[in-house]
């Protein structure tokens, strides 16, 4: 006791002689004066994807199961490599290092097989990828000891040697319930995994992608998130990949420490790939108006001739709903019908009738007699 107050006593004096003592006696910490930097640059910050995925750091990618996850981050390991934009994005070059735990090797050649045939490349012109599939494998790269503590696993220590030998501008870790052994909603276990793999990235200079699948919580918000926040708290950029059809995903930035929150993609499912979607051919959007214009129409007649009144407002008498359900909808959803039942108001084609006593009135749609769509 004796002698941990004269140490105290001995650095009572000034900062800097405070700094030196504490750290000749309990280690040194990686102390910072920022006076030193008067005149130094501002070194610029380094970006996989700028504005989507940082380097020397974690990015987390969520998305629905199905969603195509691992597929558009092997488009982004291809276009790495390529030298090519992923979905508009420009890409830093470099090696990229692919850990799975999800598909088998040949899922895997199928898929670059399909992506490098979009881009017009072969497979022999993918320099420095690297996979690791461990499907059906033990692939925990983390677990707890009997203190509960998350430490590293042999696995995590031979994926470290790869990235000593390979330098990846990127390392993928797909998906995190394969490959932490913890428990994904204790906060400290949580933080410590990140922390693992934010080591990676800070001592091999490169970015670290973690996908993972959302909670039902997550689902339901749109947000992505899953498990303890301690997730979301971790990483320093997070991106949700959400279907919006069974073609069609945005792929969105849901936090960013680095960048700008609330950017999105949407892109499209075409011959084996996702590519930007740039919106429906006019020529077919209208095309497809046109048939369901028409079909609305007949099925306003048959509503008429039947007696069955339908109208604008929600509830049983709401036309889009009631002709979504007409064995003669073709398929078409209850949006397709209102979108065109409000084409058909602005055009004249139909209108609303309101009939009945001050007390009791109610509306309908008529048809008008107007010149029917082409």
């Amino acid at each position: 006791m004796s002698n941990l107050r004269t140490l105290r006593q001995s650095i009572a004096y000034t900062p800097s002689q405070n700094v030196k003592a504490q750290a000749s006696y309990t280690g040194s910490l990686p102390v910072i004066d920022p006076r030193d930097w008067q005149g130094q640059s501002v070194q610029e910050r380094q970006w996989l994807v700028e504005g989507w995925i940082p380097d020397r750091t974690v990015t987390n990618l969520s998305g629905d199961g199905g969603s195509g996850k691992t597929l558009i981050v092997m488009q982004l390991i291809a276009s790495a490599s390529l030298r090519t934009q992923w979905f508009g994005r420009d890409v830093s070059t470099g090696p990229c290092l692919y850990y799975g735990a999800e598909d088998e090797a040949d899922e895997l050649h199928r898929r670059l097989k399909s992506i490098v045939r979009s881009a017009g490349r072969e497979l022999s012109e993918l320099d420095g990828i690297r996979l690791i599939p461990m499907a059906g494998s033990d692939a925990v790269l983390a677990e707890p000891d009997r203190t509960g503590n998350i430490t590293a696993t042999a696995l995590f220590k031979k994926l470290e040697f790869e990235t000593r030998a390979l330098r990846p501008k990127l390392i993928v870790i797909d998906p995190s319930a394969d490959v932490f052994g913890g428990d994904e909603i204790n906060r400290s276990q949580v933080r410590k995994f990140v922390s693992m793999l934010r080591g990676l990235a800070i001592d091999y200079d490169c970015a670290v992608l973690l996908l993972s699948h959302p909670s039902l919580t997550g689902l339901n918000s749109g947000t992505g998130t899953s498990g303890s926040t301690a997730w979301n708290n971790s990483v320093r950029s997070r991106l949700y990949l959400q279907a919006t059809s069974p073609d069609t995903r945005t792929l969105k930035v849901v936090k960013a420490n680095h960048g700008k929150v609330g950017d999105e993609i949407a892109i499209r499912w075409n011959d084996g790939v996702y590519e930007l979607d740039n919106g429906a051919d006019p020529v077919v959007e209208t095309l497809v108006n046109s048939t369901v214009d028409k079909l609305f129409l007949e099925l306003l007649g048959i509503f008429t001739a039947q007696s069955q009144n339908v109208g604008i407002i929600t509830g049983t008498t709401y036309a889009p709903a009631k002709m979504a359900k007409h064995p003669k909808a073709k398929g078409y959803g209850k949006d397709k019908l209102a979108a065109s039942m409000q084409r058909l108001l602005d055009s004249g084609c139909i209108k609303v009738v309101t009939e009945g006593s001050p007390s009791r009135q109610r509306s309908r749609l008529v048809l008008t007699g107007q010149p029917t769509v082409h």
